[in-house]
């Protein structure tokens, strides 16, 4: 008897629990009305609270939340919920540490709802786990009553056994023409995968410019966020004097497990022709630093031209005159004049003198 009592009073109590929770979800004002996930290209669609995302994430995915958001007021109820965000939260997935992003503040009228979008992408180094995302949706009503609407789910991270990536493989300088020597190749490469790698071999290709370069190196390991899982170095090598204008891939390529896999990029190198640069330089530079500054004389109505005549302006009319006409031609005749009446009056002078 007491025993059926016990049992009566437990059950009594847990139907009382779920009246509460429910008539506590009924008085909420916000509530999330979908959840759509989409992991790399495949969608996990209304996702409840508790839910794992169906399909599992791998290092550099992009993980897209569309979130519906929806005012449990009526019309009756007339109460705008103002300044809402929405925050979601992917919990200590970046070396420890959350990712999160918020929305743009939005408002919302009784009855209303609307959808956001927020972004993340899945660090390159990250541990293969279960971790915990939370969704939030906060504003405050025109009561200035605090609202507010929460949802966990939980977010697979899934790698491959053996996985290199390249992060870099940069070319300086990426174009060269007469100085073709110490052009340089930086790179890093990062173990992603669950498995250590071992007697990894680094090449440096490109046969048309002779480039045959090669590196091992003995161990990357598969802990994130540690040196031992990367590889970085510099290599410099020179482009041959004869090689023709054009473009060069040069090929940086990282061969793993047992030589059976294989990371590649191929950044290009641009070879200029050495007379067509210099004189594009010269031409540049000639621009730049050869400029000629053409002072104007003053205007004065008359211009000299090469041969130091005098240029008439235009519109002027020109008249030429012969030299009989002109002055020094009257200038002569006077003068011959003179001479012959100075010549006469000695002439008179001495006749006079004889018959005296």
């Amino acid at each position: 008897m007491v025993k059926a009592n016990y049992i009566l009073l437990l059950s009594i109590f847990v139907i009382f629990l779920v009246l509460m929770s429910s008539a506590y979800a009924a008085r909420q004002a916000l509530s999330f009305s979908d959840v759509d996930v989409k992991v790399g290209g495949k969608t996990s669609k209304n996702l409840r609270h508790g839910e794992t995302i169906d399909d599992e994430a791998e290092p550099g995915d992009t993980i897209e939340f569309k979130i519906e958001v929806k005012s449990n007021y009526t019309s009756e109820e007339d109460l705008e919920i103002e300044d809402i965000t929405v925050e979601v939260t992917i919990e200590e997935i970046d070396d420890g540490d959350d990712l999160d992003e918020e929305s743009a503040e939005f408002d919302l009228d009784p009855g209303d709802d609307k959808r956001v979008t927020l972004k993340f992408q899945v660090p390159i180094e990250v541990e293969e786990d279960t971790f915990d995302v939370l969704i939030k949706a906060e504003g405050d009503d025109e009561n200035g009553t605090d609202q507010k609407v929460e949802m966990k789910l939980k977010l697979d991270v899934e790698k491959k056994s053996h996985l290199l990536k390249i992060t870099r493989a940069s070319l300086s300088p990426a174009e060269v023409s007469c100085n073709r020597r110490n052009v340089q190749l930086a790179t890093i490469v990062i173990n992603i995968g669950n498995e250590d790698e071992e007697d990894v071999k680094v090449q440096v290709l490109n046969s048309d410019l002779g480039v045959d370069l090669s590196q091992d190196v003995e161990e990357l390991t598969a802990e994130p966020n540690e040196e031992e899982s990367r590889f970085s170095n510099v290599y410099s090598f020179s482009v041959p004097n004869d090689a023709e204008a054009g473009s060069y891939p040069m090929t940086f390529r990282v061969l793993y497990d047992n030589d059976r896999r294989k990371a590649e990029e191929s950044p290009t190198l641009t070879v200029s022709d050495c007379a067509t640069a210099k004189q594009a330089e010269e031409e540049e530079t000639g621009e730049e630093e050869g400029e000629v500054t053409v002072i104007t004389p003053p205007i004065t109505g008359r211009t000299t031209t090469e041969t130091g005549r005098e240029e008439v302006p235009p519109g002027t009319t020109v008249t030429q005159e012969s030299f009989l006409k002109s002055n020094a031609f009257v200038v002569g005749v006077i003068v011959a004049e003179v001479i012959l009446v100075l010549i006469g009056i000695v002439l008179v002078v001495s006749l006079f003198r004889r018959r005296s």
